[in-house]
């Protein structure tokens, strides 16, 4: 592939698992055929697992992926050797080869698959996009091949591993994991849930029992390790949940917090996630620190899952340790596959990235005006065209009613950010409650602000333009809580959009509308899907959550839709 960022800011890539949003920009927006496409990059890399973890990693690829969710029988007789060998890449071949076939084209004789090491596929696409030339890089998350928190220094492209904890010894996002399961969440739910609940809670027994856990020290060595019996570990490339798990237990010994989370708030539930998550920020602050002593940048880009903890980026924020930060903002393992062939294109392929700052995300399918139009007539929806005025979108939402937006192409990354948002009056308190009642959410999660990039500092403490919802900020006061209470966590706490309208035209005139109407340049935007299912991709997807969920009407490309 010729170009992975070009003018525009738009970047591509074909990955194992990332189907539909790589046959769709490839072939159907770049016109790129596979026979034009030099090497897929895979954002884990194998070789570097221990043998028994290669073996269980190509099992699940061949099972889990290849068969369970696309259906796509393994070769019966090839597929037991190499997943005895642990060949991984022979099954994202096989995943290529599939979607190749699907867009009837011709599957090429030689696929070039790279796989790149896990946490500098997290590093590269937190250092290419961040606009810097030189920097600190922290990727953080559950664990890699073997690691759990890596530090880069970065200059030129060029990566420099400073330090690398094993995630045996040092991994926050297990520890996070481990703990929301006591909530009664799974592995990959409970993460964003306990920090909305985190700040219902106070300083506990728990907190204490688990910082006995917990060394933090300012040498060369590690930045800090978890320990049981108050030695210091030794790396182990297997069992990397063991520890986490036994901490979670020793810390509450209680097979399940008893409680039903949408219910009443319950003390043990609250104050756990209280110090789990004063744990997490403890250490991101930390950890940066260090950073910034071995590594003299007066930068920092972030990545791995752990940088999506919004709180503990605000720590860092307001820290000031840093000059500027920048946060990936797919910053989990969906956005991994955008690293991954960022750095084979400069690495590998001999291309040079470009270093401006992402501005937008907007980087999904898109649908034509025609496509919207005969959805919407085989909907019999109620529905008028009124292309890019949306004053009468925000006279609905200033009257109380609650509207969700579809238009453009979707965002990349777990965020709405205004082409598939739903938004409501901030300033119309019980519709906290409203809205979460409305997606099936537990009462107490935030909601959070998306508002004029020019109003930032009406609202909130030193903050900075931030496009992708993933930095929180404190409110200046509790009485600018009290006019925008719907986004205004507890905590006094919202984790904000800044739009402008050279990114998102439509986007930030409906805002724009709104405080024209009520004198507040913030609404309320949360992302536009039904409990326990993703943001609606399609048209079609958009008219079934829109019909099934109460909402009162829709902003789709142009066109407004009310069920009144």
């Amino acid at each position: 592939m010729s170009e992975i960022l070009n003018t525009s800011g738009e970047f591509y890539f074909a990955i194992f698992g990332e189907y539909s949003i790589a046959t769709y920009n490839l072939k159907n927006r770049l016109g790129v055929k596979p026979a034009d496409i030099d090497a897929f990059a895979v954002n884990f890399d194998p070789r570097n697992m221990a043998s028994n973890a290669r073996i269980l990693f190509a099992l699940r690829a061949s099972i889990n992926i290849l068969w369970s969710r696309y259906n796509i029988p393994p070769p019966r007789f090839k597929t037991p050797s190499h997943i005895i060998i642990g060949d991984y890449l022979f099954f994202a071949r096989l995943f290529v080869k599939h979607v190749i076939i699907s867009l009837n084209e011709e599957v090429p004789p030689n696929i070039k698959i790279i796989p790149v090491y896990h946490h500098l596929t997290h590093a590269a696409s937190a250092y290419y996009f961040s606009g810097y030339n030189s920097s600190t890089v922290l990727t953080v998350d559950g664990y890699g091949e073997l690691e759990s928190t890596v530090l880069w220094k970065v200059r030129n492209g060029e990566f420099e591993q400073i330090i690398s904890i094993p995630a045996n010894i040092g991994s926050i996002g297990l520890l996070y994991e481990e703990i929301s399961t006591k909530l009664g969440y799974d592995n990959m739910e409970g993460p964003g849930k306990l920090m909305g609940l985190a700040p219902y809670g106070k300083n506990s027994q728990y907190y204490e029992k688990l910082k006995s856990f917990l060394r933090i020290q300012d040498s060369d060595d590690y930045p800090y390790y978890f320990t049981l019996d108050g030695t210091k570990p030794k790396a182990s490339k297997t069992n990397f949940r063991e520890p986490y798990s036994k901490i979670a237990n020793l810390i509450y010994p209680h097979p399940k917090v008893p409680w039903n989370p949408r219910g009443d708030l319950h003390l043990d539930a609250v104050n756990l996630a209280w110090a789990v998550q004063k744990v997490t920020e403890d250490l991101v602050l930390h950890l940066a620190k260090w950073a910034k002593d071995h590594t003299g940048e007066n930068k920092v880009a972030l990545a791995g899952g752990v940088a999506l903890n919004g709180k503990a980026s605000k720590g860092l924020h307001y820290s000031k340790i840093f000059n500027d930060i920048f946060i990936f903002p797919s910053a989990n393992d969906s956005g991994g596959p955008v690293g991954a062939a960022a750095y084979v294109y400069e690495h590998f392929l001999g291309g040079k990235m470009q270093h401006g700052r992402l501005k937008d995300v907007y980087l999904g399918p898109e649908y034509s005006d025609e496509e919207i139009k005969k959805v919407i007539e085989r909907s019999k929806l109620k529905a008028e065209y009124i292309g890019d005025d949306v004053n009468a979108v925000a006279d609905l939402v200033a009257k109380g009613e609650i509207v969700t937006w579809y238009q453009g192409r979707a965002e990349l990354g777990p965020r709405a950010l205004g082409n598939r948002s739903i938004i409501a009056d901030p300033t119309r308190k019980d519709y906290w409650n409203t809205v979460n009642d409305i997606k099936g959410r537990e009462w107490w999660r935030p909601l959070a602000p998306s508002l004029l990039e020019e109003n930032e500092d009406d609202y909130f403490k030193d903050p900075v333009p931030h496009e992708f919802m993933v930095l929180m900020f404190y409110y200046k006061d509790e009485d600018i809580c009290k006019r925008v209470p719907v986004t205004c966590h507890v905590d006094l706490t919202a984790r904000p959009q800044t739009v402008s309208r050279d990114i998102n035209r439509t986007w930030y005139d409906v805002i724009k509308a709104f405080k024209d109407l009520k004198g507040e340049g913030l609404v309320m935007n949360t992302s536009f899907n039904l409990a326990g299912e993703p943001l609606v991709e399609t048209p079609k997807d958009a008219i079934r959550s829109f019909s099934l969920g109460g909402f009162d009407a829709m902003y789709m490309q142009g066109w407004l839709i009310k069920k009144k």
